[in-house]
């Protein structure tokens, strides 16, 4: 019997999550991918996107031409992006650009088929833990943000980083 109710509560969970993505503003980045936000975003710049939400979480999206930044072509782009030292040098790459931030390892892995990168930094003076996801498509980086303050909910992040939909 208490088997059935915690069937039922898990059910009804799943019911939430999807009504509390329906509510999201869907931002495509590109004709190849798309972002769900809590709420319209701002954007920063030509390529870059953000909002924080009303408790304080941040999610953000940022284009990067990769491949053309360093000077690769496509298939050289592919051939490497797959690369763990490649990786790690794409993370120290990034960590000067949150210098207050100590970083774990990169995990690579797949979204559909694209390479994924995927690592997470802590802040612990100011308390707030930031989760990244990268997507590289044709030697673009469709990058991925969650600025996430101790003390709330993980829900939204899931949410953002599942709201990543790739093709049209």
């Amino acid at each position: 019997m208490l088997n059935k109710y915690f069937c039922l509560i898990l059910l009804l969970g799943s019911f939430n999550l999807v009504k509390a993505q329906e509510d999201w503003f869907t931002q495509k980045l590109s004709e190849k991918i798309s972002i769900s936000f809590p709420k319209k975003p701002v954007k920063a710049s030509q390529t870059s996107y953000g909002v924080k939400d009303s408790t304080g979480v941040i999610f953000a999206a940022t284009i990067s031409d990769i491949a053309k930044a360093i000077n690769f072509d496509k298939s050289t782009f592919d051939s490497v992006v797959v690369e763990q030292d490649f990786a790690n040098d794409f993370l120290e790459g990034f960590k000067p650009s949150m210098p207050k931030y100590t970083f774990g390892n990169v995990k690579i892995s797949t979204l559909i088929g694209e390479p994924t990168y995927q690592f997470e930094g802590r802040d612990a003076i100011n308390k707030s833990t930031v989760y990244f996801v990268a997507v590289f498509i044709d030697g673009i980086g469709y990058n991925f943000t969650c600025i996430l303050p101790d003390g709330k909910s993980v829900l939204d992040k899931n949410l953002f980083f599942k709201g990543i939909k790739i093709g049209k």
